[in-house]
């Protein structure tokens, strides 16, 4: 992938290893179940709050869904589907102590372009490709 790799090149790569996901990643975390209905989704994205949002089933993450899963779900299948129909069931988890060179490691072997961040259980971030993009910027500036 020639993004993770530009991103890996931002970033110094083996530098990550001593920089936690908590650095990098996104804290605003709203969650869905499989079962809602993707307009209750849509309205999340619309808000603005988020790109991605993780799929929680009894307290563990099931997938993810993004914009454009749900963009296109909603085309294809209506404001009642349910999020399920949506979700990506490639779930990259992570803890906030991991090192951002492992979990950049790991987006780089999995199609979806986000990691879950969870701490005993509950999803508290995500890290994405834009988050960490974000964090290259900040870390450049204070450099």
């Amino acid at each position: 992938m020639v993004l993770f790799g530009g991103i890996a090149r931002r970033l110094k790569y083996p530098a990550l290893a001593s920089v936690p996901v908590s650095a990098a990643m996104l804290s605003r975390v709203d969650s869905v179940s499989p079962e809602q209905h993707l307009d209750e989704v849509a309205q999340l994205f619309i808000a603005g709050r988020t790109v991605q949002v993780p799929v929680m089933d009894h307290g563990v993450a099931v997938g993810v869904v993004t914009r454009d899963s749900v963009t296109s779900a909603l085309q294809s299948s209506g404001p009642d589907a349910l999020v399920a129909s949506a979700a990506s069931r490639h779930v990259v988890t992570v803890a906030p102590s991991d090192a951002l060179e492992e979990v950049l490691a790991r987006l780089q072997a999995t199609p979806d372009s986000v990691a879950l961040v969870v701490d005993h259980g509950s999803p508290v971030g995500v890290v994405t490709a834009d988050a960490l993009v974000a964090y290259a910027a900040t870390r450049d500036k204070l450099s």
